[in-house]
């Protein structure tokens, strides 16, 4: 297959129960790199963890990629894909600790990158990153949960709480989060690119209201990715709505 031709869409809805949107996502097209991310932390401060992290990672893949890609590997991308996630959860951490008000603040932070016939991938949280091919849906990422606590009388509004770098949102408990800790480990992995595959990154206003069975079938039987992700959004409000809702999608076309 020759060099990877794409289209993309995102679209990004407050929800039913939330005052303020924390999702935040980018398309750059140009460098072929998405990026998402779902902010926590009271009084806005999710939103500016993940406006600032995604701000720095495209800000810095910007920046490698203005290099000739014959001068990048696959190898050499996904090193620096490690170190520009690493690097981005030390600024969130620093700007966390930096101002009372920012304290404790985190987001999940999912990318990909489309280089030469590959598709890079990274990972921290619980967002998500599916792959759609061959009318088929598969999670490609590890939801970073390591427990939950039972639903009956539990506000879903509950404020973050970190405990040994655990933490603690609504009823749900990430192992880790980009800005909550200063060393982050997170999953990067390359897929091998066919034509007509389906990316979708996603955060879990959709994932948890929406099963993967019925992702698949909006998918599937959608004419186009706008009528996919306006579906998609409108599938998380029947089923609750209860978070904000953004989501990404990148064909190969």
């Amino acid at each position: 297959m020759s060099a990877l031709s794409i289209r993309s869409h995102g679209i990004s809805d407050v929800g039913l129960k939330r005052d303020n949107n924390e999702d935040v996502f980018r398309l750059l097209e140009k460098e072929r790199f998405f990026v998402l991310a779902d902010g926590m932390g009271g009084h806005n401060a999710g939103e500016v963890a993940a406006s600032r992290a995604v701000e720095y990672m495209c800000s810095a893949m910007q920046s490698l990629l203005i290099s000739p890609h014959s001068t990048l590997s696959s190898d050499d991308l996904k090193s620096h894909l490690i170190a520009l996630v690493e690097n981005t959860n030390l600024w969130v951490h620093h700007l966390g600790a930096s101002d009372p008000a920012l304290f404790g603040m985190g987001t999940t932070l999912s990318s990909l990158l489309f280089f030469n016939n590959k598709i890079l991938y990274s990972h921290v949280g619980d967002s998500r990153i599916y792959r759609f091919r061959d009318g088929k849906l598969t999670q490609i990422t590890k939801d970073q949960v390591v427990s939950s606590i039972p639903s009956f009388g539990v506000d879903e509004d509950l404020a973050v709480q970190e405990s040994e770098d655990r933490i603690q949102l609504g009823r749900k408990m990430l192992a880790q989060a980009i800005g909550t800790s200063i060393l982050v480990a997170p999953e990067v992995g390359e897929i091998d690119a066919q034509l007509g595959d389906l990316y979708l990154i996603c955060s879990d206003g959709l994932s948890d209201c929406v099963e993967d069975e019925t992702i698949e079938s909006v998918l599937k039987h959608s004419h186009s990715l706008d009528d996919s992700g306006n579906e998609l959004i409108l599938m998380a409000k029947a089923g609750g709505g209860h978070d904000n809702i953004t989501l990404v999608l990148v064909q190969i076309v």
